[in-house]
C-alpha cells in the first residue's frame, strides 16, 4: 500500500514540477518582452534572457510552449529551440509534425529556417553592451 501511495505522489509531483518550470520560463519571457507602437513582442533581450535560463533538459518545456495561446511565448520558445543546436531543431521538427494550428506551424517553420541559415549567430554571441547585458532579467537560478 505504501508503495502505491509513493508512486501516486511521484506521478502527481512530476507534472507539478514541469508546470512550475513552465511558469518560471513564462515569467522570464514576460519580464523581457519588448513593446513598440503599443504592441507586445519578442526582441533579442527576450531571446537572450530565455536562452540563459535553459539547458537541454528544458527542451520538453520549450516544446510545450510552442502550443501556448500567447504568440510572444511561442516565438520566444521557437527562437531559443533554434539556438539549442541539433536537439532543439529535432524538437522543432517533432512539434511541426504534431502541430494543427496554422500560426504554430508558421512559427516553427520560421524558426527552422532561421536555425539553418548560414549567417545565423548564436544568441550568446549577440553584440550587447555591458549595460544592456545587465538589464536582461533572466532566471533566479541558472540551469
Amino acid at each position: 500500500m505504501r508503495r502505491v501511495v509513493a508512486i501516486l505522489v511521484f506521478l502527481v509531483s512530476v507534472p507539478a514540477g514541469a508546470d512550475a518550470r513552465y511558469d518560471e520560463l513564462k515569467r522570464v519571457v514576460n519580464r523581457n518582452t519588448g513593446y513598440a507602437h503599443m504592441t507586445r513582442g519578442v526582441n533579442m533581450y527576450t531571446l537572450i534572457a530565455l536562452r540563459s535560463c535553459v539547458a537541454d533538459g528544458d527542451i520538453p518545456v520549450l516544446a510545450k510552449m510552442l502550443g501556448d495561446k500567447d504568440h510572444v511565448l511561442q516565438l520566444a520558445a521557437a527562437g531559443v529551440l533554434a539556438d539549442m543546436g541539433p536537439l532543439g531543431r529535432k524538437a522543432l521538427e517533432a512539434e511541426a509534425a504534431r502541430a494543427t494550428d496554422a500560426r504554430e506551424r508558421m512559427v516553427i517553420r520560421d524558426a527552422l529556417q532561421d536555425a539553418g541559415a548560414p549567417d545565423r549567430r548564436p544568441l550568446k554571441d549577440y553584440p550587447l553592451t555591458e549595460r544592456e547585458r545587465k538589464s536582461i532579467r533572466g532566471c533566479a537560478k541558472t540551469p
